[in-house]
């Protein structure tokens, strides 16, 4: 097989994501793994899964050949079952936990009537039941919002429908009083009780039979850099976001025939697009259960990196430590709030500061670097703001930090015209005295607090590097065109010309040339056909790919001596690592973006160098733990394989080390 074969020599995108669930579902089924553990992975998956169809959903509905839709549902259907299953077997492990998850069902006669009470008193008078009538259908339901779908028979005899939404107001799980003696807490699923007393809802009909039904509607903010404030129109199409297309239904299997007739014809929606749930719907709201933080590694607070440990007084200075050189931080294995936030918090309260600039992708206006950039700002500091506002599913935080930045008096920007900042870029600028100095950080990937990410950061007063962070924000924020980079590789522009030229420079050296790649998704047809030749020419490639993969790995004549790896899945695997050629004359890059097309051509997305030798060494050994002990590994049909259970361990022993700020 040749590269010039075309589709056969690509694996499908979207089910290579659906892949990636599967993976990280793993560990729900995983026993040896927490209970918190377990229960967070249920629910990552939950809002995997609501945002690949918000994402997608659309796309596979206008495009998408029969063959790929029902690829894309088998997958799905099979995540759901495996879902269900996994909530099931963790009710005894939950309860002896201190959490119950309760069945109306399964109540006693005591409990019933509380949370009856509960109900009339608190419930209630916040639902609006609705029933449809000849000229007057059904409001659409919201995005993602659990709704009681009802078949009622007025006192003329005649058959109706009805629905009840449960708007975000109510709780969506309801308390119940813990058991005689007992100190933990119970919980039921809202939509139970709603289905309980759906004759106070309905007084006047006969309720001949109910099912839970979840909309998923298509989502997607649409920047448009002509209106006169760009901050308003995007939150003028959040209000009408719950309006979007619907791609998605999720119902309870014993829903009605009749019933869901009506409701697939109002949504436009066909039998393929219809998902049944036999339990729990909308597994993401898992995560807002009252669990305690258990034993175990993800319970471990992770260390300061070693530069930065607090010595007798107590103190780290992040600027001083910088003054003797970068460094590097691996986390969740060390700690991003000791070396990034510190960084920013020092300057923040620091009398010598002069400006910040940071780009904003995904924060969180409640997090500490928003915070500390509206320290800064109100102390009078020069705080230029990059916010992405395009930032898909996350526009509202965008929008919360945008406002919270202009009101503490920042300067805040929203990037280029088409292209969306990606990278998560902070430069600080100090008065030194005699000069200025300048103190820069690049990431990998979003430090999001719901995520729980797996990335790295290259913290530096490399003047070259924080020089090209100058010019980088000056063309951010609209005042210069791209410039030739000292060291920084900046896409679109550069960085994959760039990765291509070092691909082809390893493919000339054939046997003796080296690839390994890190990254989430490898999913660029360009890159994957590079590869394809420099394995043709006897270049060993190792690739960790956490997400989405369309190359095939292994193929006779084609993908000889490429292998393809995974983690293990805990973490939201952010990092980014490129390594071409061995030795002192290889090239090591950090990067913000993947091997993607929407972040090769159309993101700004930043790959530092690695130059030290110290941190070579600590790549170097990340990279031979995930490849020697990897959670997975994929063969030429894209089917994955359990291997064991992953490199974390070491990983955590490695970075305990200290060993990535050595050299």
């Amino acid at each position: 097989m040749t590269v010039s074969e075309g589709r056969a020599s690509y694996l499908d995108e979207d089910a290579g994501s659906l892949d990636t669930a599967a993976r990280r579902l793993a560990l729900s089924e995983d026993a040896a793994a927490s209970l918190l553990e377990r229960l967070r992975v249920l629910a990552d998956v939950g809002r995997f899964l609501d945002e690949f169809f918000q994402l997608t959903g659309a796309r596979l509905r206008a495009g998408a050949s029969t063959r790929r839709v029902e690829t894309v549902r088998l997958r799905v259907q099979r995540l759901l079952v495996r879902q269900t299953d996994a909530l099931e077997g963790l009710r005894s492990p939950m309860a002896e936990g201190g959490v119950e998850l309760c069945r109306w069902a399964d109540l006693a006669d005591d409990d019933r009537e509380a949370v009856s009470g509960l109900f009339h008193d608190r419930l209630l008078p916040v639902l609006v039941p609705l029933v449809t009538e000849p000229g007057k259908p059904l409001p659409p339901a919201a995005n993602l919002s659990i709704n009681v779908a009802v078949a009622v028979r007025d006192g003329a005899g005649q058959r109706r429908f009805g629905s009840v939404e449960l708007p975000p107001v109510v709780p969506r799980f309801v308390r119940v009083r813990p058991r005689a003696g007992g100190s933990g807490v119970r919980v039921l699923p809202v939509e139970q009780v709603v289905q309980a007393h759906l004759p106070a809802l309905f007084p006047s009909e006969h309720i001949e039979g109910s099912a839970v039904f979840r909309v998923t509607r298509q989502a997607g903010i649409v920047v448009n850099p002509e209106v006169d404030d760009m901050l308003t129109s995007v939150e003028r199409q959040l209000r009408l976001e719950r309006h979007g297309a619907p791609v998605r239904l999720e119902v309870e299997p014993r829903i009605p025939d009749d019933a869901l007739e009506r409701l697939t014809a109002a949504l436009d929606l066909g039998r393929t697009e219809v998902y049944p749930v036999d339990g729990l719907m909308g597994m993401a709201d898992l995560a807002v259960l009252p669990l305690p933080e258990g034993p175990g590694p993800a319970a471990r607070r992770p260390a300061a990196p070693a530069r930065l440990r607090s010595g007798a007084s107590g103190q780290r200075d992040v600027f001083q430590a910088l003054d003797r050189g970068a460094m590097l931080v691996h986390y969740p294995y060390e700690s991003y709030t000791d070396s990034v936030v510190a960084l920013l918090e020092q300057a923040s309260a620091d009398p010598a500061l002069l400006a910040i600039k940071q780009t904003l992708y995904r924060a969180s206006p409640d997090g500490p670097t928003v915070r500390a950039l509206v320290r800064a700002a109100e102390r009078g500091a020069h705080v230029v703001a990059v916010v992405e506002l395009a930032a898909r599913l996350d526009e509202r935080n965008s929008v919360a930090c945008a406002r919270a930045l202009d009101r503490a008096g920042g300067h805040v920007v929203y990037g280029l015209v088409g292209l969306r900042t990606h990278c998560p870029v902070t430069l600080v600028i100090r008065d030194g005295g005699d000069q200025l100095s300048r103190y820069g950080v690049v990431g990998t990937g979003l430090h999001h607090p719901t995520r729980r990410p797996e990335g790295m950061s290259l913290l530096s007063a490399d003047p070259d590097v924080t020089a090209d962070m100058t010019d980088l924000f000056n063309y951010l924020t609209g005042y210069s065109r791209p410039a030739r980079f000292r060291k920084l590789l900046v896409g679109p522009a550069h960085l994959r010309a760039r990765l291509l030229d070092l691909i082809r420079r390893e493919t000339a050296a054939g046997p003796a040339g080296r690839i390994a790649l890190k990254v989430y998704r490898m999913v660029d047809r360009e890159v994957v056909d590079a590869l394809y030749r420099a394995a043709q020419r006897g270049v060993v490639i190792d690739l960790v790919v956490s997400g989405a993969c369309i190359l095939r790995p292994g193929v006779p004549g084609l993908s000889d001596g490429i292998r393809v790896v995974a983690p293990v899945g805990r973490h939201f695997e952010s990092s980014r690592l490129f390594v071409f050629g061995a030795g002192e004359s290889a090239s090591w890059f950090l990067s913000s973006g993947d091997l993607a097309l929407a972040q090769l051509d159309r993101q700004i997305d930043v790959a530092v160098p690695i130059e030290d030798p110290g941190h070579r060494a600590r790549l170097e050994a990340i990279l031979d733990v995930l490849l020697r002990l990897p959670a997975w590994e994929m063969d030429a049909d894209g089917c994955w394989h359990r291997r064991g259970p992953g490199a974390e361990d070491a990983l955590r022993r490695l970075a305990d080390s200290g060993a990535s700020l050595r050299g």
